[in-house]
């Protein structure tokens, strides 16, 4: 098969001379049905060969399309989602769609009417999964990889169209999630994670703390208020009971009223000395969670007792990294010791991938103090990081949101700080 694209007179036209001939079927059902999405042929019978000719006219291809790089995520979601209309579009009408011609010199963008349109080949009988494979392949030689939310999208739908089990509502499940997704920077810092661990033994319980308030005038005033009601109350109580009465005069017994009254600012004594000392005794304490300690070590004050509970401040990290697989049907990947190695050799291996594709020992992640770096062991069919292929034996830093490929086996790396 000769694919040329020739610029006539009245516009553009792709030119396809087939040994052997073609059939006619879709050629015919084209011919007397406009199918938004797909160009029919012109048959000609030229020197014991079919030449079809597609009239493209002003339409530009996806080579040229691609070549530009400066395609967003929006952008891609929207040609797909055309590419996967189209494919609809085959089945309604009865149209094998494997006969697409799903190449990028020969699918076309019309830029005034922002649609797709792929010729149509009868005979031409190749999986839609491996077009799709080999129109991202060819986007990925000019995309922006800085692009994180791009080049993570695309890796992703990459490794899907590779997929021995590929199907087309999950292609379409991701095109509209993203279409969806509302696209903005956020940081995907994450909280370091510390835990405290006493030395007096792991069932040493803290105490809670509260930070209490100061109170304010209205609040000591209120008290007075209520102070001096219930006083009142008392005496009145007991003056009619007799017992601060005089049995002479009637009015008060002034020794027995004196007494009450000594009774009763002793219990206000008592109840505003106990407020004081909780209040410093938790201002105390929530003074000392706050502060941090120059050896990493905190000290507490038991309310209960005077006994001090000193608590180690140490980092807890359940694993250095994961790899979050951009395939639906595998595992993610915990990492959680250094060095960790990841090939098909399961006597070798941490983690195992079965793939033939993979080598044996086919990358290794390290963790030191710089950083956690991925390093290719030789392998046969190239490590990646965010599209670029690693030199053998190369050190390189990951950050977290890189897009990491063991030959065609994609994840995005999740790094803990």
């Amino acid at each position: 098969m000769r694919i040329a694209l020739l610029q006539e007179l009245e516009g553009r036209i792709l030119q396809i001379d087939e040994l052997g001939g073609v059939g006619r079927f879709g050629s015919e059902m084209l011919k007397y049905n406009a199918i938004g999405g797909i160009l029919g042929a012109e048959l000609h019978n030229v020197d014991q060969e079919v030449r079809c000719l597609y009239r493209v006219r002003d339409m530009i291809s996806l080579n040229e399309y691609f070549g530009r790089g400066d395609m967003n995520v929006s952008q891609l979601v929207d040609l797909l989602e055309k590419l996967v209309q189209i494919l609809a579009r085959c089945q309604e009408y009865f149209l094998d769609e494997k006969n697409l011609l799903l190449q990028c010199d020969s699918v076309f963008w019309d830029e005034k009417q922002q649609q797709l349109w792929i010729p149509y080949l009868d005979g031409y009988d190749k999986k839609v999964n491996e077009g799709i494979s080999r129109l991202l392949e060819k986007f990925m030689d000019t995309m922006n990889h800085e692009n994180r939310e791009l080049a993570f999208l695309v890796y992703g739908l990459h490794s899907l169209s590779r997929d021995s089990h590929f199907d087309l509502s999950k292609l379409s499940e991701i095109l509209e999630e993203n279409r969806n997704k509302k696209v903005s920077q956020r940081g995907d810092g994450r909280q370091e994670r510390k835990v405290l661990s006493s030395e007096a033994g792991p069932s040493t319980a803290l105490p809670q703390v509260e930070k209490k308030s100061e109170q304010k005038p209205e609040q000591l005033w209120g008290k007075w208020v209520i102070f001096a009601a219930v006083s009142m109350v008392i005496t009145i109580i007991l003056y009619q009971a007799g017992i601060i009465r005089d049995p002479v005069s009637g009015g008060l017994d002034l020794r027995r009223s004196g007494i009450l009254a000594v009774i009763l600012l002793a219990a206000v004594y008592c109840y505003h000395k106990k407020e004081l000392i909780s209040h410093d005794q938790t201002r105390k304490i929530v003074g000392e969670v706050g502060k941090e300690p120059e050896d990493s070590t905190i000290q507490l004050v038991s309310t209960c007792t005077d006994e001090t509970i000193v608590l180690e401040q140490t980092e807890c990290q359940d694993s250095i990294i994961n790899l979050i697989p951009q395939d639906w049907h595998r595992q993610e990947i915990k990492i959680r010791k250094s060095p960790f190695f990841i090939g098909k050799d399961a006597a070798r291996a941490d983690e195992i991938i079965g793939e033939g594709e993979v080598s044996r020992i086919h990358v290794k992640v390290v963790s030191d103090a710089q950083g956690v770096f991925l390093i290719d062991q030789e392998s046969t069919n190239g490590t990646f990081v965010n599209g670029r292929q690693l030199v053998p034996w190369e050190r390189c830093q990951l950050e977290d949101g890189d897009m990491i490929g063991i030959s065609s086996i994609y994840y995005k790396v999740e790094l803990y700080s």
